[in-house]
Order: C-alpha cells, then sequence, then structure tokens
C-alpha cells in the first residue's frame, strides 16, 4: 500500500515527463480526464434528477466540477498572449468548435421533431464553454496589464455583483463568463511552481479526503445544503435563480465561491501525478465534450430517459455507471484523428500570419504545458 501510494503521489516525481513525441503533464492530463468523468456523470444525472440521491449527488458534483475545469483552462492559457501577440488561431479553432457544437445539436434535434432550434450567440447548454472560452482569451491581454493582488479581488467582486443585473442572461453566455471568471483567473495567475509547492504538502491529502466526504454526506443526508441549485449553474440573475430570496444572492453566492475553492483544491490534491492508463484520455477531453452531448440528446429524444424514470431505480444509478464508460469510449484515439480534423487547426494555423511574432515564441507555442 505505501509503495502503491508514493507511486501516485511521490513527492520528488517531476511535473512534466517526456515520452516518444511531445511533452506532456501527466498530473493535468489525469485532472482534465477525471473532471471530464464528473461533467459527463454531471450532464447525465440532469435527466434522474426525480431520484433524490442523485439530484443531491449532481448538485454536489456541481459545486466544484465546472469550476474547478475552468481554473485548468485558465492554466493552461499562460501563452496565449506569448511574445505580446495572442493566440488567434486557437482562438477561432475555439470559435469553430463552437459552432460546430450548436450546428450538430441543431441537426440532431430536427432529425426528431423537423424542427429548427438555433441561436448562435444564446446558450444556456454545453456549449456556452466553448463561446466563454473564446472570451476569456481575449480578455488576456488585460489580465496580464493587472496585478493579481487587484485582479482576482475584482474578479469575485464583479461575479457577486452581476447577479443583480437582471439582464445579463444567456446572450454570448455572459452571466456564465463573469460568474465563472475568478476560476479561469485564478487558474491563469498560478505559477507551475507555486502549483508544485501546493501539491508537495502530502499532509492536506487527508484534509482534502475529508473536505469532500463531508460536502458529499451534507449533500446526500443533510436535506441538500444547497438546495438553491441555480445559483452553481451561474447562468441566470437572482431574480430568477433566488426568488425572494435575491436580496441575499451577493452571499448565497459567496458561499458557493468558497465551497467552490475548497473542494476544487481538495480534487486538484487527489489527482495522481504519475502516469496511469488513462492518463493520455486527458488530451482528448474536447472530444468527450461534445459527443457526449450529442449522444445523451439523442437518448432523451428517442425516449431512452422516460424508459429508465418507469424502471426500478437500480437502472438509474446503471444509467451514470455506463455514462462513466462513456467517457471512457468517447476517448478513443480514433475519435481524436477526426477531431483534429474537424477542429481545422493545421488550416487555421496557415490562415494566421506568423512573421509578427518572434521565432522563439512560436517554439513555445507548441509546448505543450
Amino acid at each position: 500500500m505505501k509503495e502503491f501510494f508514493n507511486r501516485l503521489y511521490h513527492e520528488s516525481e517531476p511535473l512534466h515527463h517526456k515520452n516518444t513525441q511531445v511533452h506532456r503533464n501527466y498530473y493535468i492530463d489525469n485532472l482534465k480526464f477525471i473532471l471530464m468523468v464528473f461533467v459527463v456523470v454531471g450532464h447525465f444525472a440532469l435527466k434522474l434528477t426525480y431520484i433524490a440521491p442523485i439530484k443531491y449527488l449532481l448538485y454536489f458534483i456541481y459545486i466544484f466540477h465546472m469550476p474547478c475545469f475552468i481554473f485548468v483552462s485558465g492554466f493552461l492559457a499562460k501563452r496565449m498572449n506569448a511574445g505580446g501577440s495572442l493566440r488567434v488561431d486557437r482562438m477561432i479553432s475555439i470559435l469553430w468548435l463552437y459552432f460546430f457544437f450548436k450546428i450538430v445539436n441543431a441537426m440532431i434535434y430536427y432529425g426528431f421533431y423537423g424542427k429548427l432550434n438555433f441561436d448562435f450567440f444564446k446558450d444556456s447548454s454545453a456549449p456556452w464553454y466553448l463561446l466563454a472560452l473564446s472570451i476569456w482569451y481575449l480578455m488576456i491581454p488585460f489580465m496580464e496589464r493587472i496585478k493579481p493582488k487587484y485582479l482576482i479581488p475584482g474578479a469575485f467582486l464583479f461575479g457577486l455583483i452581476v447577479g443583480y443585473i437582471s439582464y445579463i442572461r444567456n446572450i454570448f453566455a455572459l452571466s456564465r463568463v463573469f460568474v465563472f471568471l475568478p476560476f479561469f483567473i485564478v487558474g491563469f495567475c498560478l505559477t507551475e511552481e507555486n502549483l508544485n509547492k501546493f501539491l508537495r504538502k502530502g499532509s492536506r491529502l487527508v484534509a482534502a479526503i475529508f473536505l469532500l466526504s463531508l460536502l458529499l454526506m451534507l449533500q446526500l443526508f443533510g436535506k441538500n445544503f444547497m438546495a438553491i441549485s441555480d445559483i452553481i449553474y451561474g447562468g441566470t440573475p437572482y431574480s430568477v435563480a433566488l426568488g425572494k430570496l435575491a436580496p441575499y444572492g451577493i452571499l448565497i453566492r459567496a458561499i458557493w465561491y468558497l465551497l467552490a475553492f475548497l473542494s476544487s483544491a481538495a480534487i486538484i490534491l487527489l489527482v495522481p501525478r504519475c502516469k496511469l492508463f488513462f492518463t493520455s484520455f486527458g488530451s482528448r477531453t474536447m472530444q468527450v465534450y461534445m459527443t457526449h452531448i450529442w449522444c445523451r440528446n439523442i437518448l432523451v429524444y428517442v425516449g431512452f430517459f422516460k424508459l429508465v424514470k418507469q424502471s426500478p431505480s437500480w437502472i438509474a444509478l446503471l444509467v451514470l455507471i455506463g455514462s462513466v464508460g462513456l467517457t471512457f469510449l468517447l476517448s478513443n484515439r480514433f475519435l481524436k484523428r477526426l477531431f483534429d480534423l474537424l477542429s481545422a487547426k493545421n488550416f487555421i494555423k496557415k490562415m494566421i500570419r506568423t512573421d509578427l511574432v518572434p521565432q522563439q515564441e512560436l517554439q513555445r507555442y507548441k509546448k505543450i504545458i
């Protein structure tokens, strides 16, 4: 057991490793894939909330899964403005995937119902993350010019206040853009050295396990202590999410921010730092993020979840377990090849002028954090 533990969390093991092709960060890949499992399970659980334990498990997952995933996105965005030149190719690629995501969603809906349900710049479903990511990338030159001690508190303050602006909702995913912005900024401002120092504190593992266990137990058996669920989605103003409690929105969101950061820190500590059988899947989370929604929507449209609702409760549990299996299935390397083509990365890079960027920075672009 001690050898197994040392293999997972050995303090002297470097964060970066080398294989025959590229440098990969095994820890970050592990973290990304584990978070993607939570994302997929959460999206399937949304269709099974008539079962109380699943509903409370859903709220537990939503406390931290997107905040932590967005934190990782910010951490990996450090070179988006390398050499003072914004990575336009990366932004265009993300925007293209957002449009493609929306188009396929609309085609699937049209195939079943014969109606087009389509709005490019208004989204409350899964594609919002890609649109928000593009906006956060655009904000990076601005972030780099403000000291973190002012930038981070300012982002939190705006995330708290924005809930009182009733007209900021799903247009350009603006509500979520500002609500989740603090997590992106913290990841962006966190240096790799400080992350390594945090991970070396092995004594914190027990506290991390205790915290997550406590949150889960409170959620499952504490009569849903995060009952005001809409606040953790970040997509609606306080007046809609909280109703009569809207005046207390800033306090309720502050509590969620605190829980989100504590639970995200716990997850970050518990993720193994060595290469595991699923480590390579961490580089394929985008394909899973998009395709699992298409799979789930098809199941919704064919009436699968209605059938599950009429079945014994343990069937719903099997569906959640199956969603974990689906995450692994959609992480296959053959689908990655298809998505590499769909993202049009090479074509987009050819469109972008590179003579404006120093050559040493171009080489840094190629490095995978």
